[in-house]
């Protein structure tokens, strides 16, 4: 019989026993259904990186306050240790391009009779085009504003929409910690940044005239993004920010930095050693069912052979070869995964799309994605279906035909 043949044949032969070899292909499912959703996974979060470090740039750098100790006691982290003095220094620094600086707050929004908690962002000017927030409506704020302290906002497009759907949104006035603030200009991004927030949901303001929960000194920030000058290595433009700040900070000798820094491009890394881990962790679990799933199918095909001897017997004494019957049973193992791994592709499918809709990350099978899942299957079923089909084919027609 040619392939085609031995496909048909398989196909009866299982169609006959559905609930068996449903049950059997139980385990091929669940296996192929989580190497896909791994595969998917890993993909998504490694576009997503790349997309947002795209936005940012990746010569960035972010500078955080951090508690340093003398001894087992802690010397400062109760308050930040930031101030605007240390990004306009750090902005003279010859592989340096500029720093913005950041104060943030949950506080009390009121837009006319709603309000809402929120996170509102005091920054300089220059974090808007470090962070990739350009504006769609209106203006932006700039350094005059900053200097005299106006009192102007910046609210991002899912706040617009919702609470000025009707109306234009520049010139209204929202309240923050009961203070008046005009909104000037709509943001263009929506969904969610390498923190986590909501961008459709960001306040900005000016930073001299940002309210924070914090009784912060004059002048203090919570922290500072650094961009470095086209060309400058990311590894210099980290040590010239420490060594400025320990020298402004006057921490000498052993002493610990009351700051710490972040290269962006670590933070890619560490996206990719968590998508990887992810991939790895799923691929554990997928390759465990998938081996469960296999054994299952070799036990159902060894049941097979013991209730088709006469069929293999006969088949035998009018011609059939051992390798036309080592054959027939290998395709019906092969055609049984690979419909158990079309079934776990239809589930994994099934999933990404109730998780693109409902958690709103679009996350779609890509080809390779479906092919590598029916070859995996093809091959649990080339592997775990030859011993039974070798066993069919080393069968003597004379016994097999003695049997009832």
């Amino acid at each position: 019989m040619g392939f085609w043949q031995l496909t048909l044949e398989a196909l009866r032969s299982l169609r006959a026993n559905r609930l068996r070899s449903t049950l059997a292909m139980l385990g091929v499912i669940i296996g192929i259904t989580s190497v896909v959703l791994m595969m998917a996974t890993g993909d998504w979060m490694r576009a997503y990186i790349d997309k947002e470090l795209s936005r940012l740039g990746r010569n960035q750098l972010l500078v955080f306050p951090a508690a340093a100790t003398e001894g087992a006691v802690r010397t400062s982290g109760k308050r930040p240790a930031l101030t605007l003095g240390d990004a306009e220094a750090i902005s003279q620094l010859p592989s340096v391009r500029v720093a913005a600086a950041e104060i943030r707050g949950f506080v009390q929004v009121h837009f006319g009779s709603d309000n809402e908690n929120l996170s509102v962002l005091g920054v300089t000017p220059d974090m808007l085009a470090l962070k990739g927030w350009p504006v769609d409506q209106g203006v932006s704020f700039d350094d005059n504003d900053v200097r005299s302290g106006r009192r102007v906002m910046l609210i991002g497009a899912k706040l617009a929409k919702k609470y000025y759907a009707d109306r234009d949104p520049i010139g209204q006035s929202v309240r923050l910690d009961g203070r008046p603030y005009t909104v000037i200009g709509v943001l263009a991004t929506e969904g969610q940044g390498l923190n986590g927030n909501d961008e459709g949901e960001l306040v900005l303001v000016p930073i001299s005239v940002a309210p924070s929960r914090e009784r912060l000194l004059p002048g203090v920030v919570h922290a500072l993004t650094v961009q470095g000058r086209e060309g400058s290595a990311m590894v210099d433009v980290e040590m010239d920010v420490a060594e400025l700040l320990r020298d402004r900070h006057r921490i000498t000798g052993d002493r610990e930095d009351d700051f710490r820094t972040i290269d962006l491009a670590g933070i890619a890394k560490a996206g990719a050693a968590i998508a990887k881990g992810l991939q790895l962790g799923m691929g554990l679990i997928g390759a465990i069912a998938l081996i469960v799933g296999g054994i299952g199918i070799m036990n159902i095909m060894l049941v097979s052979v013991s209730e088709r001897v006469r069929e293999i017997g006969i088949r035998m004494a009018i011609g059939a070869k051992p390798r036309d019957v080592l054959a027939q049973f290998l395709v019906e193992a092969v055609v049984l995964c690979v419909l158990g791994g079309l079934a776990g592709l239809a589930l994994a499918w099934g999933a990404g799309a109730a998780v693109s809709k409902f958690a709103g990350f679009d996350m779609p099978l890509a080809v390779r994605h479906m092919v590598v899942a029916v070859a995996f299957a093809g091959s649990v079923g080339l592997f775990f279906g030859y011993y039974p089909a070798r066993r069919a084919s080393k069968l003597l027609p004379i016994e097999c035909l003695r049997q009832d």
